[in-house]
């Protein structure tokens, strides 16, 4: 999941010595990583299959995109009311998506959002239930614990992606939700699109 850097052009910039194509694929190795997990996990249990998903439901998809834009309005809502420093990850976001086309901002999104549904809601929610797992997430995103407030809407985020497998038998919607929370923010921190979080002109 991805949240908003310090607004006011006052974001650190993320581990010191780390350039931003080793943070991409640092990026890039996690969720490999996550991925391949998730086979395994997924194998152990008898339940790699592709039964946990389901693409030919429309109302799937709906639920799944609503809910993603939903959480989006939160995040913004949350930019514009909330001191910049409550919502601060580093400037890990910016350095990522500052100087990606929107097309790789969509493939690292559903790169993420495929990995991550798989080992987090296929997974570890067959053993550890919605709350467990929820709690796991947000763990593990830890950069996110400094900020009380990201690190609260990425939980009742997780159990709002866990409800919706639970409630349709698949992945399909979570995959959505979370694909589409990625890529809008995703999209918006490249294009500049909220006060504070412009991307300098000279790394466009």
């Amino acid at each position: 999941m991805e949240d908003f850097e310090e607004r006011g052009g006052g974001a650190q910039q993320g581990k010191p010595g780390m350039t931003d194509r080793v943070l991409l694929l640092n990026l890039y190795f996690t969720q490999f990583l996550v991925l391949l997990l998730a086979v395994i996990f997924l194998f152990f249990q008898g339940r790699l299959s592709a039964d946990l998903f389901v693409w030919r439901e429309g109302l799937f998809w709906a639920v799944g995109a609503l809910l993603g834009m939903v959480a989006v309005g939160i995040e913004i809502f949350l930019a514009l009311v909330l001191p910049a420093k409550w919502l601060d990850d580093g400037g890990i976001n910016l350095r990522l998506f500052r100087r990606r086309s929107l097309l790789h901002i969509a493939w690292i999104a559903l790169l993420v959002s495929v990995a991550e549904e798989l080992l987090f809601r296929g997974a570890v929610q067959h053993w550890l239930g919605i709350w467990g797992t929820s709690l796991l997430f947000t763990l593990i995103h830890f950069r996110y614990l400094r900020q009380w407030a990201m690190a609260s809407l990425l939980f009742v985020i997780s159990a709002a992606l866990g409800w919706l497998v639970e409630w349709s038998g698949t992945l399909t919607p979570a995959i959505v939700a979370h694909f589409i929370i990625d890529f809008v923010m995703g999209a918006l921190i490249r294009l500049g699109r909220i006060p504070g979080m412009e991307v300098p002109k000279d790394k466009a």
